[in-house]
């Protein structure tokens, strides 16, 4: 009889045994998060997860980073490369779809630098995580420009960054892509991702001449001069004396009832002219320092198309963009400029606004002859 139960006492210990090493197994298998961030408890206030001056080298093996989730395979994302448009759709994988509904660890480190590429320290950096509300994490970066801070996300990351003599960058970074598989074992991909922030620099803002237009435009179909100078149309429209710039509006009803309104931008004095570029949105200082020493056109055109109640094209300028306008040239007999104005006009430039086909846009024009510094003193906070 004692030899019975002993027997199966040594058969329950060998089946106690089994059961502890396949939970174990099993448990293990679950846990694939690294140890660091399985530890990170959620949070349910307002207090940070993390905030450092920790770095981050750039770029590294690549390990966890998905082509599709970033330009190339880069860990070091430049302001360009984080650029992404929403509303791009695709399959979206089982991690992505709990990560954007439930929220995913998210780990990433700002590089801040100066609009020539060198790094900002001791720069003010404000990382705001969104998880069932918002979680700001703010720190200054190191010696060499970084910032680490980690939390969870649903779906993106805005941060801000500030120095004294620098004008403020805003900034968002989205984990979330839509139809993009960026979001693996509970974390967003790429993992630690370093992302360029660039600080501009107040270099040398001098008082530009700051002029507003509201106006309807005095006839339609032929070509009226505008005087940046007095801001005005000229004689016999307005009290301007020079056209340094020509603008031809037209408008014409069209089948079904569509509108089609087209406006003509033309500078006629050698060497005058015009160029867009796109506006630093990032930024509290939109523009270019200087303006180009090349690169204008002598005419530019743009046309809005609508119905009552749809637009169907539009190619004004818009808050994205922005026109730098060079006026009033006086060259050498060799075609050298040796004297000249410049300025900026800053989007929206609108053109048949409203009932009234209202022309609307402001602008910024440096008075001193031959200076092509378009920062202007007090254009920003």
């Amino acid at each position: 009889m004692n030899k019975q139960k002993a027997i199966i006492a040594v058969f329950v210990l060998i089946v106690m045994g089994l059961s502890f090493l396949f939970i174990r197994n099993r448990t293990s298998k679950q846990s694939t998060l690294p140890q660091d961030v399985d530890r990170l408890p959620e949070k349910t206030s307002n207090a940070p997860a993390m905030g450092s001056s920790e770095k981050t080298n750039s770029p590294s093996s690549g390990e966890d980073v998905n082509p599709l989730c970033a330009p190339g395979s880069a860990v070091y994302l430049t302001q360009a490369q984080q650029e992404y448009k929403l509303g791009e759709r695709g399959p979206d994988s089982p991690d992505v779809q709990a990560a954007h509904r439930n929220g995913a660890h998210a780990k990433l480190t700002l590089r801040v630098v100066d609009s020539r590429g060198n790094p900002v320290p001791d720069a003010d950096v404000e990382v705001a995580f969104f998880h069932r509300g918002s979680f700001p994490i703010s720190g200054k970066t190191d010696e060499d420009g970084f910032f680490t801070a980690e939390h969870m996300s649903e779906s993106d990351v805005h941060f801000l960054a500030s120095k004294k003599g620098y004008y403020r960058t805003y900034r968002n970074y989205w984990f979330y892509r839509e139809g993009k598989p960026c979001a693996k074992d509970g974390r967003w991909v790429p993992w630690t991702p370093t992302l360029e922030v660039v600080l501009k620099e107040k270099r040398n803002p001098v008082a530009l001449d700051y002029k507003t237009v509201e106006s309807r435009m005095p006839v339609y179909d032929q070509p009226i001069g505008f005087d940046l100078v007095k801001n005005d149309w000229v004689v016999p429209y307005g009290k301007g004396s020079r056209s340094d710039m020509l603008l031809t509006y037209s408008e014409k009803e069209e089948a079904l009832g569509i509108g089609r309104y087209t406006l003509t931008l033309r500078f006629s004095d050698a060497g005058s002219g015009v160029y867009v570029r796109p506006t630093d949105r990032y930024s509290q200082f939109l523009s270019d320092y200087v303006a180009a020493p090349d690169g204008y056109s002598t005419a530019l055109n743009f046309v809005y198309e609508r119905t009552m109640d749809k637009i169907i094209s539009d190619e004004r300028i818009d808050e994205s963009k922005m026109l730098v306008f060079r006026i009033r040239v006086q060259a050498d007999g060799n075609g050298n400029i040796q004297s000249a104005q410049y300025g900026k006009i800053y989007g929206p430039f609108k053109f048949a606004d409203g009932p009234q086909r209202f022309i609307r846009f402001s602008y910024y024009l440096n008075p001193v002859a031959n200076d092509p510094n378009i920062e202007a003193k007090g254009e920003c906070p």
